[in-house]
Order: structure tokens, then sequence, then C-alpha cells
């Protein structure tokens, strides 16, 4: 059985780890996310912001850890569906292509005032051959089943 708090401070890390780099690869490498991809960093953002709070206050612990729980299973959720969205299982209407300028000028302007818009069906970066959505909703399910299971071991 793991110690809850163990748990906690793992998912924390993790998501300080997550938006770090997708900042990143948006920030430095010019990777630029869809709709969907800024949906998906939400929930992590408010596990940072809940991990934080977790240093400074100890005693909310347990309302704190079933909040965790709630965002993990919400991280799930949207990247689930930005996964099915990826792979064109399902559509989602918020995003569309970016019509690229042919004006080398009207192109910079575009880019600079960042009015190019992302198609959430074509993953601008995979890893081993999958988008990177498909890898948080493997995280989200990965560090759901340890709370599940420790909670299973906690009962027996």
């Amino acid at each position: 059985m793991l110690n809850s708090k163990i748990i906690f401070n793992s998912i924390f890390i993790f998501s300080i780890f997550s938006s770090s780099f997708a900042l990143f690869l948006e920030y430095f490498l010019g990777h630029m996310p869809c709709k969907l991809c800024i949906y998906q960093r939400i929930p992590y953002y408010v596990i940072i912001l809940i991990g934080f709070t977790n240093i400074f206050s100890k005693k909310y612990f347990a309302y704190l850890y079933l909040f965790l729980v709630l965002l993990l299973f919400s991280e799930l959720l949207s990247s689930g569906y930005h996964s099915l969205v990826t792979f064109e299982i399902i559509t989602y209407s918020g995003c569309g292509s970016a019509n690229l300028p042919s004006d080398i000028v009207e192109l910079k302007e575009a880019l600079v005032s960042d009015s190019l818009v992302v198609d959430c069906s074509n993953a601008n970066l995979e890893y081993l051959g999958l988008p990177l959505s498909l890898y948080n909703f493997l995280f989200s399910s990965f560090f759901l089943l340890i709370i599940i299971w420790n909670a299973c071991k906690k009962k027996n």
C-alpha cells in the first residue's frame, strides 16, 4: 500500500513537469497548441495550485486529495476526448484549420498577433508515433488506477 501523501506529491510533481514541458514546447520550440491542448492543461494548473496549497496547509489534505481525484478524472476525460479527435474518431468543431496567408508580411502579422488556429485533428507533435494527448490519457489513467488500488488496499 502506498502512502496517500506520496501519491499526491507524485501527481503534483508530474503536473509541474508536464505543464513545464508543454510551455517549453510552445514558447521555446514553437509548437502551437490547439484549443483542446489548452483545455487539457487546466486540470494540471489547478493540481499545481492545490499542491502548493498542501505545502503550506496540511490540515485540508483529505479535501485536497478528493479534489485531486476529481481533477485527474477531468483530465482523463479531456485527454481522452482530445485523443479521439486527434485520431479523427470524433469531430470537434471548436478548432479550425489555419488558413496560411500567401503574403509573407500577412503571415508575419498573423504569427505575431497569434491569430492562426491549429487544427485539433492533426497532432502537431508526436512521440514514438503517439500524440501527446494520448500520453496524458495514459498518465491520468495510471494515476487514477494507483489511487483506486490504494483505496482498495486500505479497506482490506
